[in-house]
């Protein structure tokens, strides 16, 4: 291409962009502003495993982000996970409380359950208004001992199936052209390093192709009018054709190439086509979903039209190439780009491991961020020989590439670990076989979105009085919301409350005072929202695994204890004592205080919270009646309630009844905690996930208590089976050592854990996390303690 080309093209660029800052009127522009004018969400959830056993527990993380930003989205606090079998219908199902863009929870892998493959979601009412897959969708696999090992359906291994895929979605005879190349097997997965030729109808070979290790390539070549073409594939000792039969004899094809700093856009037609179109107007635009930018072309002069475009003037992430026909914007060729530059995947440095009897504490140092007032980082730790951790989605890849394809992509995290130009050359041979982007034009000109549904903050209720004294009621405290009071003017009969985050099976406690300022049971009808789990249509998936699982015999006796066995009564007293000491005793190794396991004798003999806790603390009351407690030392410990940060301290907790207290964990050498709370000390307190937090009476106080249809799950603690053995075969390839949802980076930047190895000689550890200057974390390190 002439240097006066070039410039010409950039001018036009910059011409065009102009008018785009200065919000020139077209079609184009106004229906694509119209389109993506409403906000998005995406979601992201790391699951501890993808392989499950019956009596495991599935733990998960979860992440909300604004799409655009990439950064946690700090509006919406509800997120609905559930799984599902493959009729689509829902098995199990929860409502997580979103904080600063994240959450967690778990689901137990119970009698619920047949081994098969099931759906896991995560989603907010908000992405319902979208058609673009902005929430997040995988295979989980659920293997019990009547599970056959893949390996004897060699009908389905050794099938084969390969797709040759023009760049832009069209290929023209007469110029080169480029082919995105597909190759999977019966199991839906890509057949790694085929080799294969293309050859015309004559036999003559037209050019040689190889397929990564995912089954993912690319091929050019310049087809003839009139002639015909097969794609021939050598696999297992068999020959295998494919005609490739896109190839029309008139039109326009696109290509787009990475140089080191700029891309390569190309523009072809053939002398057929040229003759009718030299006069036609075309304009290409690039989006990424939400910045817009369009350039104007024409082949009056030329067959062939070649520009750059300097990378730094493209989004970081997907950049979508659309060319319309200028005369009715009527789009009719696409192709995707990937940006890598401006993604800040950081990556740590060794991990120091310590290793004290049977528990293991390991420091990793992600040096390259700034200091991070927030951060989440989610752990799954497994044996290094796990077959049951085969995700293919990492955080980095669910929010800067699933959500703008229409379908599936196998192993989507391989583009977004330890990146360098070959997976960057991988990706964008991906990116030719996936077509058309998930923003569809169709609708950006005709349907833009309406917002039927909207953000979620908690639950909300309207009250209906159906008969009052006074019009005046109180609402008493949930665990995370504190109580209000209703004056409710004469001329109404309703009043109502938003951002309620019950959790479990609390329910709603409201009274209504008298003339005389008593209490007394109202009256009232309450209404909720939202008071179902919403559903969600848009399904895509991969198959998670490639492991041929063997016939598993012994799956009856792998566990000593499940979430399927703890749930049922012992009736041997030494058993149960030796089950509170194995419990005790797990306790201890994964904290960093004494650790006091409540059981019916302790709580009889313990009348309130400031007599207990006087063994440790200097415990007072304040004016109002609420608790104190200082350390000997004179600060003030920090409080936590179920692994949530009390800011009031021990007021909040005065009244709390002692049979709700499962452990409690006393901290006064402030090992574990950050900088600034680490002379202080702290509090830990556990309730019994088994009993309800609040009853139905205060101190006498009458209330009328009212059951809500959907409260937020709170899990305390995640369950690991104990294994009769951690030796086998089966536990190295399907156990569970820990799962750690929430952990931050101290004030060195480094992430901290301790837990139990069990005599595992190497240990892999997945990290999946984020920080507050929008950097991700995503990887896999393998230590031997």
């Amino acid at each position: 291409m002439s240097k006066k080309l070039l410039t010409t093209f950039v001018l036009t660029f910059c011409f065009i962009q102009f008018f785009h800052a200065q919000q020139f009127q077209d079609s184009l522009i106004t229906s694509f502003k119209t389109y993506t004018s409403s906000p998005r969400e995406t979601t992201y959830a790391h699951l501890n495993k993808s392989v499950f056993i019956k009596g495991e527990t599935l733990g998960f993380t979860a992440y909300v982000f604004d799409k655009n930003s990439k950064k946690p989205s700090l509006t919406t606090s509800n997120l609905y996970c559930v799984i599902e079998d493959n009729q689509k219908q829902i098995i199990q199902s929860k409502l997580i409380r979103i904080t600063e863009g994240k959450g967690h929870g778990k689901f137990n892998i119970d009698s619920l359950y047949t081994a098969g493959e099931y759906t896991f979601k995560a989603y907010t009412n908000w992405q319902k208004n979208f058609d673009e897959p902005n929430f997040f969708s995988e295979i989980i696999e659920v293997i019990d001992d009547k599970t056959i090992s893949k390996d004897e359906d060699t009908g389905l291994k050794s099938k084969i199936d390969a797709q040759f895929l023009p760049e832009s979605g069209h290929a023209i005879s007469d110029v080169s052209n480029v082919f995105g190349i597909i190759i999977k097997d019966g199991f839906g997965f890509g057949i790694p390093n085929l080799e294969g030729t293309i050859v015309d109808d004559k036999k003559n070979t037209i050019s040689n192709f190889k397929v990564n290790q995912l089954g993912i390539g690319a091929v050019s070549f310049t087809p003839k009018a009139n002639k015909t073409y097969t794609a021939v594939i050598n696999h297992d000792n068999k020959t295998f054709n494919f005609k490739i039969n896109n190839i029309d004899p008139k039109g326009i094809v696109l290509s787009i190439k990475n140089t080191a700093d700029k891309v390569i856009v190309n523009f072809k037609t053939n002398n057929a086509t040229h003759k009718v179109i030299k006069k036609n107007k075309y304009r290409l635009t690039i989006h990424n979903g939400d910045v817009l930018k369009i350039i104007n072309f024409d082949f009056s002069k030329k067959t062939e039209l070649t520009s750059l475009i300097n990378t730094t003037d493209l989004q970081t992430g997907i950049n979508i190439f659309t060319v319309f026909d200028n005369n009715n914007n009527k789009p009719i060729l696409e192709c995707l780009f990937f940006k890598h530059e401006g993604i800040k995947n950081i990556n740590s440095d060794l991990a120091a491991v310590v290793k004290q009897q049977d528990t293991v504490t390991a420091t990793i140092s992600y040096k390259n961020i700034s200091f991070s007032k927030y951060s989440n980082l989610s752990v799954s730790i497994l044996p290094n020989q796990t077959k049951a951790y085969n995700h293919h989605q990492n955080i980095i890849s669910s929010t800067y590439l699933q959500p703008y394809l229409k379908g599936p992509v196998e192993n989507a995290k391989y583009y977004f670990t330890a990146i360098d130009n070959q997976k960057k050359y991988d990706l964008n041979n991906l990116l030719i076989t996936q077509g058309w982007s998930s923003y569809n034009w169709f609708n950006i000109f005709n349907n833009p979105p309406k917002t039927y549904f909207t953000f979620e903050k908690g639950i909300y209720f309207k009250a209906t009085a159906n008969k009052t004294e006074t019009n005046n009621f109180i609402m008493y405290p949930l665990r995370y919301n504190s109580s209000m009071v209703y004056n409710v003017s004469e001329n109404k009969n309703t009043f109502e409350q938003r951002h309620l985050y019950p959790i479990n099976d609390e329910t709603i406690n409201i009274a209504e005072l008298n003339k005389k300022g008593k209490v007394k049971s109202p009256k009232l009808y309450l209404q909720f929202y939202p008071s179902v789990i919403p559903t969600i249509s848009y399904n895509f998936n991969v198959k998670n695994s490639k492991y041929k699982h063997q016939r598993l015999d012994n799956l009856n006796s792998v566990f000593l204890e499940s979430n399927i066995i703890k749930t049922q009564m012992l009736e041997e007293v030494i058993i149960e004592a030796s089950k509170k000491q194995t419990r005790l005793e797990e306790l201890k190794r994964t904290s960093w205080g004494r650790i006091d396991l409540w059981d019916a004798k302790k709580r009889e003999r313990t009348p309130n919270l400031a007599a207990y806790l006087s063994k440790w603390f200097k415990v007072g009351r304040d004016k109002y009646g609420n608790i104190t407690v200082t350390t000997y030392r004179g600060s003030t410990p920090v409080v936590f309630l179920d692994d949530v940060r009390l800011t009031g301290g021990l007021g909040q907790l005065t009244t709390l009844p002692m049979y709700n207290i499962d452990y409690i964990e006393i901290n006064t050498n402030g090992l574990g905690l950050s900088m600034f709370e680490r002379f202080q000390g702290a509090i830990k307190i556990y309730t019994d996930p088994n009993i309800r937090f609040l009853d139905t009476k205060y101190d006498g106080i009458t209330f009328q208590s009212y059951k809500l249809p959907l409260t937020f799950s709170d899990e305390k603690q995640f369950y690991k089976p104990i294994y009769t053995t951690y030796k086998s075969d089966f536990y190295n390839h399907y156990g569970v050592i820990d799962w750690l949802p929430i952990n931050s980076l101290n004030q060195n930047n480094e992430l901290v854990i301790k837990f139990k190895s069990f005599d595992v000689k190497s240990i892999n550890l997945y990290i999946e996390g984020i920080t507050d200057d929008g950097s991700y974390i995503s990887e896999t390190k393998t230590i031997n303690p």
